[in-house]
């Protein structure tokens, strides 16, 4: 009798070893996956950002001439400013449609509400410096300049999240 109890004590043991070595493996595994998952959608968040700048810088070369003439040591005046606003302004605008049709990829479930978010700031920003570009008188573009760094601000904070290194929007846009 005390043969056949411990060679029960010992299947139960077996089994009992044998079954946190499943869980561990099945923990093994899960975190894998997690990790896979994490790497895909780090991999999709850069490709969003990098074609995001890239169709931006497709469209904003006009605004970037124009700050670029402004703040150079000999700015323009008269008709030329006048030429050159314009072109930014529509520029702007372009760039704010840009940024508002550039489409989440599936994989940024997690990240789209912060995504959105980011793009309707950058897109206010864009829009702003089309205002003001358009308004009488010599553009302020500072409110539009403090939306972009806060859109900047906004990219990083997702790009730390998803464990990537942050980038300067601001650069990558005018650079």
């Amino acid at each position: 009798m005390k043969k056949l109890w411990f060679l029960g004590l010992g299947l139960s043991l077996l089994l009992v070893g044998c079954s946190d070595a499943g869980s561990e493996e099945g923990k093994k595994e899960e975190s894998a996956d997690t990790s896979s998952e994490n790497t895909d959608a780090a991999g999709e968040l850069m490709d969003f950002y990098l074609n995001l700048t890239t169709t931006i810088n497709g469209t904003d070369i006009d605004l970037n001439g124009y700050e670029a003439a402004v703040g150079g040591e000999e700015p323009p005046t008269g008709d030329e400013l006048a030429k050159l606003e314009d072109a930014a302004a529509a520029s702007a605008e372009e760039s704010a449609k840009a940024v508002e049709n550039t489409e989440i990829p599936s994989g940024l479930d997690d990240y789209k509400k912060d995504i959105e978010e980011f793009k309707s700031t950058l897109a206010e920003s864009y829009k702003m410096k089309a205002e003001a570009l358009k308004a009488e008188g010599e553009a302020d573009l500072t409110e539009a300049d403090e939306k972009m760094i806060q859109a900047e601000n906004q990219i990083k904070a997702i790009l730390d999240k998803a464990g990537l290194v942050s980038s300067s929007l601001v650069n990558d846009l005018n650079g």
